[in-house]
């Protein structure tokens, strides 16, 4: 059906591309620490461009064999289409990346539903009025892309999900932790997830004070992500080529400390996002964005490369920039050896509110969800009704400390991050 589909397209005089997506997953979900409820689903996404008159058409199905609608749909819609001033490209080679696990596509119901209960009773032990949230879910994908060019090509990935939270009202406390566990393998480990909520639980219900000030802060991965996303907006081709991003026109320029290096790679293994070719038929590979500090690429796709005069770097997306897996690279201390160097300063586990502001500015402040106090080199409690501010232009050029080498992945796969400097403020009492 796809090649039917392309040969219309190709009748018709237009450049095409064709996309699939299809999933199957099995999903557990425990609340209250009991099962509420196990669903299966099934979907497919078929994605149609068109190029025609220099003009793009896209169109979707979700319906079994609906190639030929949606190429006949986004033919159609060519003539109201953005401009599109480049063509789908040649064939290029490209690998398979390592993201199918037979042992992950091989886990059952019945020890998915060992671990779930396992984990909810752990949850439950914690503390009798503990309400335990759990979810277990695995995914088997299939995704291709075929274009008018001769570009034919399919890639299988597994995802398997395992998350715990754990939620306790404690007088004027609410206490929300939670871990998790992702990956593209069945190499999750129930009794690490266990160890991080069970640790920071006394710690959690244990508030202290905390005056406004400046401090180092060490930002978990997860909070580390709300220093991350502005810069990849930055990044973001669209917002080079319109000139709002502080980027625009500074390739090789030193914008961040030599610490820092992120690198987009689309053929990551165990990758959440790795495959082989983009939507637009770009061939993925491993590009570095910032090195060491210095600039070194945009996120592009056709559009953005064809009008800032580069070369794609498989980041396109059905009309947009998508990045498969954003890296930062970790350091050579421990997590734990960066904690331990702390006098006196915060961690952030996560944050609220923190991606409300103008990306373009590198400001990011928000409130401090789960944060606790570090003296000495140890955490002594939590730290409530506070904010943090901080200016990744600055902070992450003249005030980043260290990265740990631990890193964890959620489709950014980022370190714990030492920054100094960061302003917290209290609230008065």
């Amino acid at each position: 059906m796809m090649r039917e589909a392309l040969k219309h397209a190709q009748a018709a005089g237009a450049g095409a591309t064709l996309t699939f997506r299809e999933s199957q997953s099995v999903e557990l979900s425990f609340e209250f620490n009991r099962l509420k409820g196990i669903q299966n689903t099934e979907s497919l996404q078929v994605t149609a461009q068109a190029i025609k008159g220099g003009r793009l058409g896209v169109a979707v199905s979700t319906r079994a064999g609906g190639e030929g609608e949606a190429m006949e749909r986004a033919i159609r819609l060519c003539q109201y289409g953005a401009p599109a001033n480049y063509a789908f490209p040649d064939p290029e080679p490209s690998e398979k990346p390592e993201v199918y696990s037979e042992k992950a596509a091989s886990l059952d119901l019945k020890e998915m539903l060992r671990v779930g209960e396992d984990l909810a009773a752990f949850l439950k032990s914690l503390h009798p009025d503990m309400n335990g949230s759990v979810n277990v879910s695995k995914t088997i994908l299939r995704e291709g892309i075929a274009n008018t060019n001769g570009l034919e090509a399919t890639w299988d990935r597994t995802v398997v999900v395992l998350a715990a939270i754990a939620s306790l009202v404690d007088g004027q406390n609410l206490v929300d932790l939670w871990d998790y566990h992702v990956s593209t393998d069945l190499d999750w480990d129930v009794e690490a997830i266990k160890h991080e909520i069970r640790s920071k639980l006394e710690l959690a219900r244990k508030n202290v004070p905390v005056e406004t000030d400046a401090y180092p802060v060490l930002f978990t991965p997860s909070a580390f992500r709300d220093l991350v996303s502005p810069i990849l907006a930055c990044l973001d081709g669209r917002s080079v080529t319109r000139g709002i991003s502080p980027f625009a026109g500074r390739l090789e320029e030193q914008i961040f400390s030599p610490d820092l290096t992120i690198v987009e790679d689309g053929l990551l293994a165990g990758g959440l996002q790795s495959r082989m070719y983009d939507a637009q038929g770009v061939r993925c590979r491993r590009t570095p964005l910032i090195e060491n500090g210095v600039l070194r690429e945009y996120l592009l796709d056709l559009d953005t490369a064809h009008k800032l005069g580069r070369k794609p770097i498989g980041t396109g997306g059905i009309g947009g920039i998508e990045p498969a897996n954003v890296i930062v690279p970790g350091g050579s201390a421990s997590k734990d050896s960066l904690l331990s160097g702390i006098k006196r300063g915060i961690v952030i586990e996560n944050t609220m509110g923190a991606w409300a502001g103008n990306p373009y500015s590198g400001q990011v402040s928000g409130n401090i969800a789960m944060g606790f106090l570090v003296e000495n080199g140890e955490l002594v409690g939590r730290v409530k009704d506070c904010m943090f501010s901080l200016n990744i232009f600055t902070h992450l050029k003249d005030h980043l400390v260290a990265l740990s080498r631990e890193t964890k992945n959620f489709g950014l796969v980022l370190p714990y991050a030492l920054v100094d400097n960061v302003s917290i403020t209290a609230k008065k009492n």
